[in-house]
């Protein structure tokens, strides 16, 4: 019996001694081929890691971890029945394994079955898995079901994801439409559009959005919820074949400042903007820009602006309406050089789904430090303008023609030796420091068109009568100057990536005057990159 005993003793040890082994291999192996698995399905190739995983399931189905990839890698590949078998055995198995339950809910509304969806996204939610995507999906998902109230209050939570914001801001658009709420609809579907006009669902955004983006007139600020800040920063090219000294969009024209000269110059800026309050019944944003241009040549035309930009808008809706502010300053060679002062209340109209009418008023009152312009520039500015806006198909496609009269009166006086009566038009004498008084007709149309696929493009023309008010010294006091201007304006933009973009653009001007020291013409060709945050 002892011989029995031991011998019986000595077989089940090696039975032992076998068994241990096989066990530790199998979970081994099972780890092994999960974590090799790993590496194409990081890659996007769903055959090769099903393959690993499937191997790695067989050698332990007591792991969750290689059903729940597997389960993942199903899904990826179309076979959603079989992933979401996975994932609920997975399931069963650790309930709490990170992301399982989202990623299920997941799989259920890709296979159609929202009730499901809603169930595992619901708690997925509310366990914090991947909060702003288990919102996405779960307002997705209500919004499927028709429960358009709740799913909107989950979709306005994913927009705090910027990777998910535009399309959160898309089916937020197609929610409002199911409800009714047109207007917020198409806002909605408008900053899906602004965001990313390039892709598959930008275009569908555009689709849909119709006339949306045209109900806000440009001055009023986006409306749709998203980070109060934004940052941007450029990097440009130009070459200019006459330089003049004022900045391009001041509209200021100096027979001193007309060098008749080329020259090529780098342009750096800079800026920011912050949302300051953002309610049910409007925004306030402040925003702040620095350029400045460094030239070849004409380095004592290097010119740096400092621009303070405060905005008010209402929501957008069938009437819009807003306050804008712009403080400018400008150094000449790092001189200080100008400043000026704008303020432009506005109101905008929705006509329909395609069309808007903005009406605006602006005074701007324009200082200069520097002679020769100090004080014979130093004036006061009034202007009146209406806009008219149409839509051709989509956001992206956008008319506007516009009309403005101002009316310019300076401020400084001659000496008292050179003051000479301006009571009339005919008179012989000359107005001295008046010379820059004048009444101006402006007409402007512009149209915003993609260009294939390829970029965001923008034209347009602007043809500006002016006509001065008093002879002018400068042309020995024989008559008044008039001058008709016309500006042309075509620019590109591309999409690189989300944050980067191309631009390329011209801008023409042809001064014709009837004084030879105003007439002149003005060509800028324009390349640079933008990156905004």
């Amino acid at each position: 019996m002892r011989s029995v005993g031991k011998t019986l003793l000595v077989l089940c040890g090696l039975v032992a001694a076998g068994m241990l082994p096989s066990l530790v291999s199998a979970d081994v192996r099972s780890h092994a081929l999960y974590a090799r698995g790993l590496i194409p399905f990081n890659n996007g190739q769903w055959d090769q890691a099903y393959r690993l995983f499937d191997a790695a399931v067989g050698a332990d189905r007591s792991d969750p971890e290689p059903l729940y990839y597997r389960g993942l890698t199903q899904a990826r590949r179309g076979a959603l029945a079989a992933g979401i078998s996975d994932l609920e055995q997975a399931l069963k198995l650790s309930p709490s394994l990170p992301h399982a339950g989202l990623d299920l809910g997941i799989a259920y509304f890709d296979a159609g079955q929202y009730p499901a969806a809603k169930v595992w996204l619901q708690r997925a939610y509310e366990q914090g898995d991947d909060r702003f995507t288990a919102a996405f999906f779960l307002g997705l998902t209500l919004y499927r079901l028709g429960e358009d109230a709740s799913a909107l209050t989950y979709l306005n939570q994913a927009n705090a994801d910027p990777d998910l914001r535009p399309a959160a801001h898309y089916y937020a658009g197609l929610a409002q439409l199911h409800q009714g709420n047109e207007v917020a609809a198409r806002s909605e579907l408008a900053e899906t559009a602004r965001e990313q006009p390039l892709s598959e669902i930008g275009k569908l955004a555009q689709r849909y959005a119709g006339g949306g983006d045209i109900r806000q007139p440009p001055v009023p600020l986006p409306t749709a919820r998203r980070k109060p800040w934004s940052l941007s920063a450029s990097l440009g090219f130009q070459y200019d074949t006459n330089v003049v000294l004022a900045p391009s969009d001041s509209g200021l024209k100096t027979a001193q400042g007309i060098t008749g000269e080329d020259d090529g110059r780098f342009v750096i800026g800079a800026g920011g903007a912050y949302t300051l309050l953002d309610t049910d019944y409007g925004t306030v944003r402040g925003a702040y820009d620095f350029s400045q241009s460094v030239h070849f040549r004409w380095t004592e035309f290097d010119l740096q602006g400092h621009r303070l930009r405060l905005d008010a808008a209402s929501k957008p809706g069938v009437v819009s309406y807003g306050l804008s502010g712009v403080y400018d300053f400008y150094a000449l060679d790092y001189q200080s050089f100008f400043q000026e002062l704008l303020g432009t209340p506005w109101v905008s109209v929705a006509e329909g789904d395609s069309a808007a009418t903005q009406l605006y008023y602006t005074a701007r009152g324009r200082d200069f430090l520097r002679k020769p312009f100090d004080p014979a520039r130093d004036a006061i500015d009034h202007a009146v303008g209406v806009r008219q806006y149409l839509d051709l198909g989509s956001p992206e496609r956008v008319l506007s023609v516009g009309y403005q009269f101002d009316a310019e009166a300076t401020l400084a006086h001659a000496p008292d030796d050179q003051q000479v009566s301006c009571t009339s038009t005919s008179q012989t004498g000359g107005c001295g420091a008046r010379d820059f008084d004048y009444k101006a007709h402006q007409l402007d149309i512009g149209i915003n068109f993609p260009i294939f696929s390829l970029a965001q493009g923008q034209a347009g023309y602007l043809f500006r009568l002016e006509d001065y008010q008093f002879l002018n010294s400068r042309a020995n006091f024989q008559f008044r100057r008039h001058d008709q201007e016309h500006q042309f304006v075509v620019d590109a933009r591309r999409e690189i990536t989300t944050h980067v973009s191309a631009t390329l653009g011209f801008i023409g001007i042809l001064n014709n005057s009837n004084i030879p020291a105003f007439d002149y013409d003005r060509f800028i060709i324009s390349a640079g990159v933008l990156v905004t945050l």
